[in-house]
């Protein structure tokens, strides 16, 4: 009877136990980490679609090609740019907005530019522009901004 009033170790049920309550908290918060990292990577491709897309607005902001497009398109019934940073695969147009298609790094791009300028009395010389970063892969927005090309 003596030998059960000393318990000054652990019994091997003990460790066992401690063990697995461990593992699955273990295995709990390592699950964590994929999904960090996936959102991590979202986030990135989102930043990087940002960062282009203001840069192809901008590009065509500035664009002398551009803007004298906006001005003769009436009479024009095609785009061509002789402008380095003005690229593009396609143009389309309908009643509304002049469309156009390019890529750029793993993008596909969409820009949308209106026919007719702003009507308000500040804004009478520009045109509003809108710029679609598209997956490749699936063709999904993942990005866009818009702004306007000054006549």
């Amino acid at each position: 009877m003596d030998f059960k009033k000393n318990e000054k170790g652990l019994t091997l049920i003990e460790v066992l136990v401690s063990i697995v309550i461990l593992s699955m908290v273990l295995l709990t918060t390592m699950s964590f980490f994929p999904q960090m990292g996936l959102v991590n990577k979202q986030n990135q491709d989102k930043t990087q679609a940002i960062n282009i897309a203001k840069e192809v607005l901008i590009n065509w902001q500035e664009s002398s090609d551009v803007k004298w497009f906006l001005v003769k398109s009436d009479r024009v019934t095609g785009f061509t740019s002789t402008d380095p940073k003005v690229t593009y695969n396609a143009f389309t147009y309908d009643s509304n907005y002049y469309y156009f298609d390019a890529t750029k790094d793993i993008y596909n791009v969409k820009i949308k530019i209106k026919k007719s300028p702003e009507t308000s009395s500040r804004l009478s010389s520009v045109n509003y522009i809108l710029v679609q970063m598209l997956n490749k892969k699936n063709n999904n927005v993942v990005s866009e901004t818009f702004g306007y090309v000054k006549r």
